[in-house]
């Protein structure tokens, strides 16, 4: 496979950072799904959690305590990408956010994914799927018989940026063979 050797660190949940990892697995990437002590909120979602993480390893970290720090620390040398989807400022918070990891593992492809990104006036808000399409015009566009907004049923935003998210992790990698230099990648939902 392409990506054999490969190795990713899934901090993501529910389906857009779980779908873009579970292509990066298909093409032969080791994907290491990381959930808190409570587990992944996605495993309420039943069969389309173990459809997204089909192929995964999986361990427990809790970032609040110091330990668990320590061993994501002890990790990074050993991982190439690093994907999380949490608030902006969530994982810096917890010793873990894009300028801690690279400075202990500057070869560390770092991809965020939020539904606003990492900057600008909404990057703090949360949104679902369906608040996108609102945002962004789709539930404008696709409309019911008595001509009322209506949102598209398919997750478009968080597919979408699924494919966002690895097409940019791989040409990171690419960049990385070119220059030994790890990025930040910040992908929004919207």
């Amino acid at each position: 496979p392409p990506l054999a050797g490969l190795r990713v660190l899934d901090f993501t949940q529910n389906l857009p950072g779980p779908y873009a990892t579970l292509l990066l697995a298909a093409m032969g990437a080791e994907v290491i799904k990381v959930e808190p002590p409570r587990g992944d909120t996605g495993r309420l979602l039943g069969r389309l959690f173990d459809l997204v993480n089909a192929g995964k390893k999986s361990i427990v970290l809790d970032l609040k305590r110091e330990a668990d720090r320590a061993r994501l620390h002890a990790l990074l040398p050993r991982v190439d990408v690093l994907l999380e989807g949490f608030r902006p400022g969530v994982m810096a918070s917890l010793g873990a956010g894009p300028e801690e990891a690279r400075a202990r593992h500057p070869g560390l492809v770092y991809c965020s994914m939020s539904g606003y990104g990492q900057h600008g006036p909404y990057r703090d808000h949360p949104g679902h799927d369906l608040n996108f399409q609102a945002l962004t015009g789709v539930c404008d566009m696709m409309r019911t018989a008595a001509d009322r907004p209506l949102g598209c049923a398919l997750p478009i935003a968080d597919l979408s940026s699924g494919l966002a998210a690895v097409a940019a992790i791989l040409a990171a990698l690419l960049g990385r063979q070119r220059d030994g230099r790890g990025r930040h990648i910040d992908v929004a939902l919207t």
